[in-house]
C-alpha cells in the first residue's frame, strides 16, 4: 500500500484521480453560479476557477483520498459502512 501511495508515477495517478473526483463537484458549484452563456464563456470560467483553487485544498483532498485507500486495504475490500468522507 505504501508503495502504491508513495511510488512515483503511481502517486501521480492517485493524485489525479482524487483531484478529478473532487474538482468536478467543486468547479461545478463555482462555475455555474456565474451562468456562462456560451461554450467559450464556460471554458473561460473553468480556467479562472481552477486558477483560484488553493493548494492547501488540493493537499487536503489528496490526504483524505489516501486515508480512504488505506481504509479500503484495512477492510480487505469489504463494505465501508462507517467511513467518513471529509470535505
Amino acid at each position: 500500500m505504501t508503495q502504491f501511495i508513495q511510488g512515483g508515477a503511481k502517486r501521480t495517478h492517485v493524485f489525479e484521480s482524487a483531484c478529478d473526483f473532487f474538482i468536478c463537484g467543486y468547479l461545478k458549484s463555482k462555475v455555474y453560479v456565474r451562468k456562462p452563456r456560451t461554450v467559450n464563456d464556460l471554458k473561460v470560467c473553468i480556467r479562472e476557477e481552477i486558477a483560484t483553487v488553493p493548494q492547501e485544498m488540493l493537499v487536503n483532498v489528496l490526504q483524505n483520498f489516501e486515508e480512504r485507500l488505506r481504509t479500503c486495504v484495512r477492510q480487505e475490500g469489504r463494505h465501508l459502512s462507517d467511513i467518513i468522507f471529509h470535505n
